[in-house]
């Protein structure tokens, strides 16, 4: 009888082992290698330090009242980037009007090999008239920029070539993070 009884009790322990807690824990187990599997592109990412500095031109236009209601900013620029080289940048900014909001930003920072590094800016504080400091965030690319990542920061100082300020040049230079 205490055969039976042993018996049953491991039964039972092997049974509440194999309970839907530890499927679960299975099932969390084999999403987290999915993810690696999905991120598995960027395995070999690494990051590096990233600095820039640049020098253009920049336009200041009404919106077309679809896309952009208020005012268009194109920048145009050249300059140098780690990991980039010589570059060429291209910065579009639509602002729609709604006071102290930062609008719609995009960075595009093209290498002499024509591989891109795109960005946008989250956060900028005007330090006067015709100087400031803004956050940009890399979100992807082209070339080995395809997943990039990373933020910097960069200090900007503009010169009006007009009375109505409508385009001007500009200066920047930036330290931050790039991940790829």
């Amino acid at each position: 009888m205490k055969n039976r009884i042993l018996i049953l009790f491991v039964l039972v322990a092997t049974l509440y082992a194999c309970s839907s807690d530890s499927l679960i824990n299975d099932d969390v187990n084999l999403s987290l290698q999915n993810a690696d599997l999905k991120g598995s592109s960027k395995k070999n990412a690494v990051t590096r330090p990233f600095k820039i500095s640049a020098q253009g031109t920049w336009t200041v236009f009404p919106g077309d009242g679809e896309s952009c209601s208020a005012l268009v900013l194109n920048a145009l620029g050249e300059g140098t980037a780690t990991h980039l080289g010589s570059s060429t940048l291209l910065e579009e900014w639509c602002w729609n009007g709604a006071p102290n909001e930062l609008g719609t930003r995009s960075l595009t920072i093209i290498a002499d090999n024509g591989d891109e590094l795109w960005g946008t800016h989250n956060f900028i504080q005007y330090t006067s008239e015709t100087t400031f400091e803004e956050v940009l965030v890399f979100n992807g690319g082209t070339g080995r920029f395809e997943n990039a990542t990373g933020e910097f920061k960069e200090s900007v100082s503009i010169t009006f070539g007009d009375e109505i300020m409508s385009f001007g040049t500009f200066t920047l230079s930036g330290v931050g993070t790039l991940t790829y």
